[in-house]
């Protein structure tokens, strides 16, 4: 029993890593977006307006050249939200975060069954087994909303410095 603990810790804590990474990952994007959306509206605000013939004078080639090039950005940054669609990426890591989150809850229920010998050992296979194919699906699900490794290393920082709280033990791979 005490090698299927341990497993069922190290399942735990990979659960609340990859959790912690997602919702990183969402953060992220989430901030993209907005920014993205903010100065494209800004681009579309001036290039809409007649600022630049007011400010620079009516007929001005400056003005016009200036006008294109916001035109221009804002064309851009549209295009780049359509293709690297951040609002969808950012759902869809939020989604895979909390389905960590539910397989960490599980794990922890499973563990605490087990220090008050409240299952069978066939209970405990059936129930790990579950785990292993609920985080197998977790997996699947999240490669599609990609993750950097900076948000993995977001995740181990915040967790360090006390952004979710969790003992020692719970956060002991192996001991």
């Amino acid at each position: 029993m005490d090698n299927t603990i341990k497993q069922l810790k190290q399942l735990k804590i990979d659960a609340i890593y990859e959790k912690k990474k997602h919702y990183n990952a969402a953060e992220r994007k989430q901030k993209y977006y907005k920014w993205i959306s903010i100065i494209q509206i800004i681009l579309n605000a001036v290039t809409g307006t007649t600022l630049f013939a007011i400010v620079l004078g009516e007929g001005s080639k400056i003005a016009e050249i200036l006008s294109l090039i916001f035109t221009i950005g804002a064309t851009i940054l549209s295009s780049i939200q359509k293709i690297c669609d951040y609002e969808k990426q950012a759902q869809g890591n939020v989604k895979a975060a909390d389905m960590y989150l539910r397989i960490s809850k599980q794990i922890n229920l499973i563990l605490n069954y087990i220090k008050d010998d409240a299952l069978t050992q066939n209970e405990i296979k059936e129930k790990v087994s579950e785990i292993q194919d609920e985080i197998r699906h977790a997996g699947e699900f999240g490669s599609g909303f990609s993750t950097s490794r900076k948000d993995y290393e977001r995740a181990q920082e915040g967790i360090k410095n006390g952004e979710e709280n969790y003992t020692n033990d719970e956060l002991e791979l192996w001991e």
